[in-house]
Order: structure tokens, then C-alpha cells, then sequence
């Protein structure tokens, strides 16, 4: 039962991945991977902020968490595209938005992730 919350969590993911990427990217008024960006961002604090609650004050049948953070936010972030487009970056010789790309994905990623944390915290 597991794989199949995993499976459908992760099938659900990747579609919100993909239309918001998309959507950031089309009204992105940057020749930036921008659409990745927000994903890791917004994927980190909401996994986060999803597990401090769950674990310390919700009680969730394990299940549910594996669907939603294994699965769905698992293929909501997406390390491998951000990699991907960051050496794009370098081979188009666009050193500086690649180092910015680098830069940006992992203090936004790591930032909202704390910001997840406190903000689940303070609701307990």
C-alpha cells in the first residue's frame, strides 16, 4: 500500500511541478530558471513545515505522510532540473546566472525550510 501512496503522491507532484513551473516561467519577465527556483523554495518550506506538524503535533496515519512527502513533495522539488539548468547556465556561458541559480535555489531552499520549521513550531 506504500508504493501505491508513493506512486499517486508522486503522479500529483510532478503535474503541480510542472503547471507552476511553467506558469512562473511564462510570466517570468527573466531568461532565468525561475520556475525551478520557486518550486525548490516553496517544496522545502512546505516539507518541512508539513513534517515539524505532523510529527510534533498532528497525529497522521504514516501512510498520508509517506503520500504527501515522499511522494508528492518529492517530485515537486526537483534537485535534478535545478542541476540540469545550472550547468545549461555554464555552457551557454552564462557564468553569473548560473552561480546566482546555485546560490539563490540553495539559501531560498534552506531559508524557507527554517522558515517552515518556525512557523510550525509557533502554531503548536
Amino acid at each position: 500500500m506504500s508504493y501505491l501512496a508513493v506512486m499517486l503522491g508522486g503522479a500529483l507532484g510532478a503535474l503541480l511541478r510542472f503547471v507552476v513551473s511553467s506558469a512562473v516561467n511564462k510570466y517570468s519577465a527573466v531568461s532565468f530558471p525561475a520556475g525551478t527556483l520557486v518550486v525548490n523554495t516553496l517544496g522545502s518550506f512546505i516539507l518541512v513545515f508539513f513534517t515539524i506538524l505532523t510529527i510534533e503535533k498532528l497525529s497522521i496515519d504514516p501512510l498520508w505522510r509517506m503520500f504527501f512527502a515522499v511522494g508528492f513533495l518529492g517530485a515537486f522539488t526537483t534537485f535534478s532540473t535545478f542541476s540540469y539548468e545550472t550547468i545549461a547556465l555554464f555552457q551557454d556561458g552564462e557564468y553569473i546566472k548560473a552561480v546566482i541559480n546555485i546560490l539563490l535555489n540553495n539559501i531560498l531552499s534552506i531559508s524557507a525550510g527554517i522558515g517552515g520549521l518556525v512557523i510550525a513550531r509557533a502554531l503548536m
